[in-house]
């Protein structure tokens, strides 16, 4: 046995043990020398010295192929010693077989032929590396465990009692020592109980009250109470307070009780001496007075006046020791005020520490991002290739930012319980496209096939849209980024009362030794400084506590080498389904009403920003300015309510966090103003909070950076503009042309859809009228003037822009005057031609339904069935509503609807009678009413047919069903 060492002072070597032959250890040795990596090394050539060698502790051992000391004989030993301590094996040549002997049943490092042995160097760099990590974190836990030992420590060995209760579910979350003993319990018996769990049910009635009253006020509550102590009766004093969190809602109850049985016994005390003090002054006045009448008892009465006078002394002395007393005990609730007190500073410090931490890091994020897309779009044909190349880098990189900071905030949130679940109506193949098309940037470059396939009963789910699709897009990008070749498949199917979203990849797989730690935080399969993919280890994480907040949960099955399928199930979130404990909240959907109070607007309107940092203020102008809106700024929330009331804009884009008066402030106020209530406000953040920016009236939330496209579109469609009123049919019978307008009308903001000759476009004018028809003149078997005389036949008055290339005749353009259609001729600027006039035939519609939108009445007791059919009907018809059928009719002989949706079962006077009512009455009796109801026999039928009802609907309600049924009773001058 010998030893060998590399010099290097002032530190501990790495120890290698050597199971090879002497010139293969020289040479190794001599390679870590070259190196510059110092090591202290043994050789061991017999099994002998291999076992006392392993009686002392080594880092990395080598095997070689000595006689009896093969890696086969060695492995069992090693990992018998020090089952963790990693080993490399050196072959002669190489052998596949014995390779995957080595590394896979052996759980070898590394295999090394001799021939290669330069490798050793790097292999052996990265092996102690790896130690060196392994214990670093091994230390790093051990503290961690240390810094919370010694909190509960502090926590238990309080004098008095303390407890903290969920508001909630009043459950116990935590108790000290001291809380435990007095119930003789232990600490795990009474975390997670209620007050009714371990206390007679009249006193826990009792606390329940208080919590509840501290809930509602968030005030905190003193009281006292006498319970027993032992076989003592003991005065115990409670101060109760609420813990809120940053949206001031009340998260826990804090309590602290504290025996006061001594204190309360010193004040009866001192009560009592000052009673007998009193009364000996009572005495001392009454013995003078009979000093003063016999002089016979004048020596008594001395006597009695000193001893009397040596009580009152006595007494002093008590009444000094009282003083100090309630001193002392003056002082000690004073520090536990503070306590108090510092304990809730420290949960109000962390709330705005995260607001502020996402405010100062997504603010200059927001400019970053903003600036590029300025800089693309307005000097892209000025850069040099690299230029735009160099800031697309800085693009992406300020964008891998952004999704590092919003990972770390969304599990602090989720963690805090602050993750609010805003219900919605979400498109799955729609939602399905949005994120495969954003995994697609992370494939470039890679054979990898993405496909999608969605069950048409899951095609809409109702849940949290922005969560969901959080989820998947966590998924689909963790399964790009460990898929070089192959195939990565999103599907959504329904099981039994459950949707079904899996994520399956054709990628390298996971061990199964580390499938239990998958959704840890900050836990990766490979978290060695050499991995080759990136990432803080918080994705998945995200999507198993996301997946908990939508009320379903995730899993995962792997095959190494082969591929990972993440499963993730979501109950409750299938049509028809009961929603749970979420609240359900959504956007105004009729933003076509606020256009009915605003002049048409030539070139988008006047647009009010309100933010107190400059820099987002220049990048919001410059994203709407070149979209054709004007721009005023306001810095905070006095200054945006003055110019509000000044200038009347068309649309307000709000920050939340402003000097003054904040956000919501401003936002309630401008809701309350009459005159400014009808403004669309679209909040910008820095912080999600979409239920609550809805609840107050705005039309949307937008979270920073925001792209400036979105916040153009969002701008549009909130006040109204032409681009965003209705669909524009593109008919020609050259798909090249079509192609070509149909995707200059896109650009320009219009929704398009395409017909290939003239009866496909007659088909699909009658199936779904559009707003607008652009229109071939020149198409075989039905050209352009037959298909106008046709629609002027049914009926269909829709504007039609002609786009021909042949020279029109008078009589030609007369045909094309009396078809209410403008034309534009091939060539040229015929394009743009086309886009100038179908916005200014929209603009005029736009302008014409401003005067009022056709009112239908829906009389619901049900709230979610009148939230459905609002939703279905927003920005079509103005929807007034009544809860039962007195209210009903009241409402239709006030507001004079157009039409009356009517549900039979109502409460007060059911739906019937409320038609037979409104049929009596002049104002309401030609007003079309259709009767709504889950009654679907024909007696029902029947029976609201002799009511007065136009028609019968039974539910649940299909929207396009819906939409045929009123525009068919409106008439074709309202559809």
């Amino acid at each position: 046995m010998s030893t060998q060492a590399l010099a290097m002072p002032g530190a501990e070597l790495p120890r290698l043990l050597f199971v090879t032959s002497e010139g293969e250890s020289t040479q190794i040795l001599e390679l870590l020398r070259r190196a510059g990596l110092e090591v202290a090394a043994e050789r061991v050539s017999t099994p002998e010295e291999l076992k006392a060698a392993l009686e002392k502790s080594w880092d990395l051992a080598l095997c070689g192929e000595l006689p009896g000391l093969g890696f086969r004989e060695v492995a069992p030993l090693l990992r018998e010693k020090a089952p963790e301590q990693p080993f490399l094996v050196l072959a002669s040549r190489w052998d596949e077989a014995q390779m995957h002997v080595a590394m896979e049943e052996l759980g070898a490092s590394s295999y090394l032929e001799l021939d290669r042995l330069s490798l050793v160097v790097p292999v052996v760099r990265r092996e102690l590396k790896r130690i060196i990590e392994r214990r670093q974190h091994q230390e790093a836990e051990a503290e961690q465990r240390r810094s919370r030992w010694l909190l509960e420590q502090v926590v238990d060995n309080l004098p008095f009692v303390l407890f903290a209760k969920d508001a909630k579910e009043r459950r116990f979350r935590v108790i000290n020592k001291t809380l435990a003993d007095s119930f003789q319990l232990s600490k795990e018996e009474l975390i997670g109980k209620r007050d009714h769990d371990y206390m007679p049910a009249e006193i826990a009635d009792t606390f329940v009250a208080i919590d509840t009253e501290i809930i509602e006020t968030k005030r905190m509550k003193t009281f006292e109470e006498v319970a027993l102590k032992g076989t003592e009766e003991r005065i115990f004093a409670t101060r109760k307070l609420p813990l809120l969190d940053e949206a001031g809602e009340v998260r826990y109850v804090l309590g602290i009780t504290d025996d006061v049985t001594d204190r309360k016994r010193a004040e009866e005390n001192l009560r009592k001496s000052q009673a007998e003090l009193q009364q000996a002054n009572k005495l001392l006045a009454e013995n003078l007075e009979e000093l003063k009448k016999s002089r016979a008892v004048s020596a008594r009465t001395l006597a009695s006046y000193q001893q009397r006078a040596l009580q009152m002394e006595i007494i002093r002395q008590q009444n000094e020791d009282l003083d100090r007393l309630a001193t002392e005990l003056a002082i000690a609730k004073r520090n536990e005020e503070e306590r108090a007190r510092e304990a809730e500073s420290s949960a109000r410090l962390k709330s705005e520490f995260l607001a502020n931490f996402s405010h100062e890091i997504r603010t200059p994020l927001n400019g970053i991002i903003g600036y590029c897309d300025l800089l693309a779009r307005e000097e892209g044909s000025r850069l040099t290739a690299h230029g735009r190349r160099d800031l697309n880098v800085v693009k992406k990189n300020a964008q891998t930012l952004l999704a590092l900071i919003n990972d770390i905030l969304d599990l602090s949130k989720i963690e805090a319980g602050r993750a609010e679940v805003v219900v919605e109506r979400v498109d799955m193949q729609e939602m399905a496209e949005d994120c495969t098309s954003t995994v697609k940037e992370y494939l470039k470059g890679k054979d990898v096939e993405l496909t999608v396939n969605i069950d048409e009963r899951v095609q809409y789910v109702r849940t949290d849209a922005l969560k969901l699709r959080q989820v998947l897009l966590n998924l689909l990008s963790n399964a790009a980024k460990f898929t070089e070749s192959g195939e990565i498949a999103l599907s959504a199917r329904v099981e039994g009362n459950e949707a079904v979203f899996t994520v399956e990849d054709t990628g390298v797989g996971i061990p199964a030794d580390q499938l239990p730690f998958i959704f840890e935080k900050f836990r990766q399969v490979d978290g060695s400084s050499t991995r080759k993919v990136g990432g803080t280890g918080l994705g998945l994480a995200i999507v198993r506590e996301l997946s908990k907040v939508l009320g379903g949960s995730v899993e995962v099955q792997s095959i190494l080498g082969r591929g990972t399928t993440f499963t993730v199930r979501l109950a409750g979130v299938l049509e028809g389904d009961t929603m749970g404990q979420a609240r359900e909240l959504d956007k105004p959907v009729a933003v076509q009403d606020v256009g009915a109070t605003l002049a048409p607007m030539v070139k988008g309107g006047t647009i009010l920003v309100v933010d107190d940092d400059l820099l987002v203020q220049q990048l919001v102008a410059g994203q709407l300015g070149p979209a054709g809106f004007q721009v005023v700024t306001a810095s905070d929330g006095l200054e945006a309510l003055k110019k509000a009331r000044e200038i009347r804009p068309q649309a307000i884009v709000l920050d939340i966090y402003l000097p003054r008066l904040d956000g919501w402030s401003v936002l309630s106020t401008l809701k309350s103003e009459p005159d400014l209530a009808r403004i669309p406000v679209i909040i910008i953040s820095v912080e999600e909070q979409r239920a609550r920016g809805f609840s107050l009236g705005a039309c949307e939330y937008l979270v920073k950076p925001i792209e400036p496209d979105h916040l153009v579109d969002v701008v549009r469609r909130s006040i109204n503009t032409p681009t965003g009123a209705g669909e524009v049919l593109v008919v020609d019978d050259d798909s090249s042309t079509r192609e070509l307008v149909s995707r200059s009308l896109r650009r320009a903001g219009f929704s398009t859809t395409e017909a290939h000759n003239g009866e496909d476009a007659i088909l699909k004018a009658r199936v779904s009228p559009p707003t607008l028809v652009v229109l071939d003149l020149m198409m075989p078997n039905l050209d352009g003037f037959e298909v106008l005389r046709r629609m002027r036949a049914e009926k269909l008055n829709v504007p039609v822009v002609v786009l021909t290339g042949k020279t029109l005749t008078n009589e030609e353009q007369s045909v094309l005057r009396d078809g209410f259609a403008g034309f534009v001729q091939k060539g040229g600027h015929a394009l743009e031609d086309v886009i100038g006039q179908a916005k200014g035939v929209l603009l005029k519609n736009s302008a014409q339904r401003a005067g009022r939108l056709p009112r239908i009445l829906y009389v619901e007791d049900n709230a979610q069935n009148r939230d459905i059919v609002r939703r279905y009907l927003g920005g079509l018809f103005e929807v007034l509503e009544a809860e039962d059928g007195e209210h009903g009719v009241e409402r239709a002989s006030r507001d004079s609807p157009d039409l009356i949706l009517m549900d039979l079962s109502l409460p007060r006077i059911d739906g019937w009678e409320a038609t037979r009512r409104l049929r009596q009455l002049p104002a309401a009796a030609s007003i079309p009413v259709i009767a709504v109801t889950a009654h679907a026999g024909r007696e029902y039928q029947d029976k609201a047919t002799a009511a007065g009802c136009t028609a019968y609907m039974t539910k649940p309600l299909d929207r396009d069903q819906l939409l045929d049924m009123i525009r068919k009773h409106l008439g074709s001058s309202h559809g």
